[in-house]
């Protein structure tokens, strides 16, 4: 059975995995980005290519930014080593092989909807919530694209005068509904850093300052959720990301601030849930884009 070489591309490493034509993932690995270079990112890639067990039959980049498709140029507001560069060239004329490319939310949404939606579902919204905050969106059964990835809900302001982000914009949701977002709501708080597994381990323990900083973190992602309803009314609004790991400790206060917020006319029609393949929703949508499902 043929299978697809999805590359899931971070900050500072690579998720990558062999998926085939039904979304089963096999040979998944996270390999480090060890020089912080465009060259660093294609010998991690090379790592990657010579450890696989059977050449794919191509390969699924999930890129982290806007992707200008006709272009083959990226904009990684998050990760600058890529910016401007031809990812998907660069890649087909190495390896000789196929190669697809697309924002790593958007794959991410196709991925949790062909293999987790699609017989319940014609219109859904999935967002990423990690080192940044990204989104996709499925419009009547389709993921919504064009010559330049689109649905960059994540440099939505929420505040004009607000925090500087990597975009250059200021108050953008990528920088109060992401790790970072968390991180500052605890140290407003505390006067202390701390990185989001810990936090999780000082919420299982009840501790106050922690569950308040995820209280005020479940709030903000219901407003952003809420704008997102106003402007679509998905039948499911879906996360997956690192942060998603957490649900449990803000799910609470996500659920009771979105039914307080959330325009009349729309409430009880939009669904909040937990991306069913988690993690690896980018490298299943890679795959199921790849093969044309």
């Amino acid at each position: 059975m043929a299978k697809v070489l999805s590359l899931d591309i971070g900050a500072s490493s690579i998720k990558s995995g062999l998926v085939d034509i039904n979304g089963i993932i096999s040979e998944e690995k996270r390999t480090v980005i060890k020089e912080e270079s465009y060259n660093g990112f294609i010998d991690a890639v090379k790592s990657i290519m010579s450890e696989i067990s059977e050449k794919p039959a191509g390969i699924a980049a999930a890129l982290p930014g806007g992707y200008d498709i006709e272009k083959d140029e990226i904009f990684a507001p998050n990760l600058h080593i890529l910016n401007g560069k031809h990812i998907r060239n660069d890649l087909e004329n190495i390896f000789n092989i196929k190669v697809l490319a697309e924002n790593d939310a958007n794959l991410a949404a196709y991925g949790e909807y062909v293999f987790g939606d699609k017989k319940s579902v014609k219109n859904m919204v999935f967002c990423t919530l990690g080192s940044g905050f990204g989104g996709g969106l499925i419009l009547n059964g389709k993921l919504l694209q064009s010559n330049i990835t689109l649905f960059e809900i994540g440099h939505m302001s929420i505040d004009f005068h607000g925090r500087q982000c990597g975009c250059g914009r200021r108050g953008c949701l990528d920088e109060y509904c992401s790790t970072g977002g968390l991180k500052e709501i605890y140290k407003n708080i505390t006067g202390k850093e701390i990185n989001p597994v810990q936090l999780g381990e000082l919420a299982s323990k009840g501790d106050n300052y922690a569950l308040e900083a995820f209280s005020e973190y479940g709030r903000l992602l219901a407003g952003a959720f809420a704008n997102i309803s106003a402007l679509f009314c998905p039948e499911k609004i879906k996360f997956g990301g690192g942060l998603s790991e957490l649900a449990e400790y803000y799910m609470q206060a996500l659920d009771e601030e979105f039914n307080k917020i959330i325009f009349p006319a729309y409430k009880g029609r939009v669904k909040i849930e937990r991306a069913v393949l988690k993690n690896q929703a980018g490298m299943a949508g890679g795959a199921a884009l790849f093969f044309g499902l």
